[in-house]
């Protein structure tokens, strides 16, 4: 049973004026944050070096006050060009956070030059986990790579799966685990496809091949 983020329904293509702006310098997540029109308190923030340049970047994911019964995510990063000096290089999609606990943003962190996002679903019985990784790659930001976990505890024997792609070439790990069983590895291709930073989502299956 796959779980699908009811978020991925409402998907939303607004531009927002404060994407364009990319021209803009800020002198921290703070001032980029005030800068958001319905910007609420809610927040995540990493920081790392995304371009090579050994300079801390910032990854950030913000949360919007209520706008017609609706709260949104959106990612954006920016670029430290010197000290106190942050431009934004790219935006996701503005995204409508799903409700009754079905999804959440649950982590983000910035590692060896990429983004690295976890979306957590759930349903009574099934648990999934599913981090996207995004990098600036050949000059474009793009996902490069994913893994979806997903637990299902209310199967006996308990069943946990892994799948892991790398979206540049095309291959996937695929793990299985029986309650305490040795896992089972299982070795696919697909064809690679360009998913881009600007177009994601925050939906677990967002850049994921039908498999």
């Amino acid at each position: 049973m796959k779980l699908i983020c009811a978020a991925s329904i409402f998907i939303l293509t607004v531009m927002c004026n404060f994407t364009l702006a990319s021209s803009k310098n800020y002198k921290n997540a703070e001032e980029f944050i005030k800068s958001i029109p319905h910007a609420s308190a809610h927040y995540l923030v990493a920081e790392g070096d995304l371009n090579g340049d050994n300079l801390k970047d910032l990854a950030i994911v913000v949360k919007t006050k209520p706008r017609e019964f609706e709260r949104y995510n959106q990612l954006h990063v920016l670029i430290l060009e010197k000290p106190g000096k942050y431009s934004l290089a790219v935006s996701s999609r503005e995204s409508p956070i799903a409700g009754m606990g079905c999804c959440w943003l649950e982590n983000m962190e910035i590692k060896n030059g990429s983004i690295f996002i976890q979306n957590n679903a759930k349903t009574a019985c099934d648990i999934e986990a599913a981090t996207h990784q995004f990098k600036l790659y050949k000059k474009t930001w793009r996902l490069i790579g994913l893994k979806i976990f997903n637990y299902q505890h209310c199967e006996d024997p308990q069943l946990s799966e892994v799948r892991d792609f790398n979206i540049l070439t095309g291959k996937i790990i695929k793990s299985k685990q029986l309650d305490d069983n040795p896992k089972k590895y299982e070795y696919m291709e697909f064809t690679p496809n360009k998913f881009l930073l600007k177009d994601y989502d925050f939906f677990n299956g967002f850049g994921a091949p039908e498999t």
